[in-house]
C-alpha cells in the first residue's frame, strides 16, 4: 500500500509540475508578448507553447541589443530549458520580432 500510495503522488506532482510555464509572467505584458511571438514562430498557439511536456522551465527577462552605431534596441530575452538543452530568442520590443536565435547544449 506505502509503494502505491508513493506511485501515486510521484505521478500526480509530476503531471502538476507540467503545468502553464508562463503563468509567473502574466502580470508582465512585455514578457507575455514576446513568449508569445516565440510561440508563434514556433507555429504554436501560446497555451501549447507554455505547456510542452518537454519543457523543464521558461524564462523572460530584459535585454538589449546595441548597434555598430550605438543604437540601443530593447529586447526581451526567451529562453526555453529542455532536459539537455535550452534554445535562446532575442525578441524586438518595437515589433515583437525575433531578432536573433540558438539553441545549444548543456552536455
Amino acid at each position: 500500500m506505502k509503494h502505491i500510495t508513493l506511485l501515486a503522488l510521484t505521478v500526480l506532482s509530476t503531471s502538476a509540475f507540467a503545468g502553464n510555464l508562463c503563468s509567473k509572467y502574466e502580470s508582465y505584458p512585455r514578457y507575455m508578448k514576446a513568449i508569445a511571438a516565440v510561440a508563434s514562430n514556433q507555429n504554436k498557439t501560446l497555451e501549447v507553447f507554455c505547456s510542452n511536456p518537454r519543457v523543464l522551465d521558461i524564462e523572460a527577462q530584459p535585454s538589449r541589443i546595441i548597434t555598430r552605431e550605438g543604437e540601443v534596441i530593447p529586447h526581451v530575452r526567451v529562453q526555453e530549458h529542455f532536459d539537455y538543452d535550452s534554445c535562446l530568442y532575442m525578441v524586438n520590443e518595437t515589433d515583437y520580432s525575433i531578432s536573433q536565435s540558438r539553441c545549444y547544449s548543456g552536455m
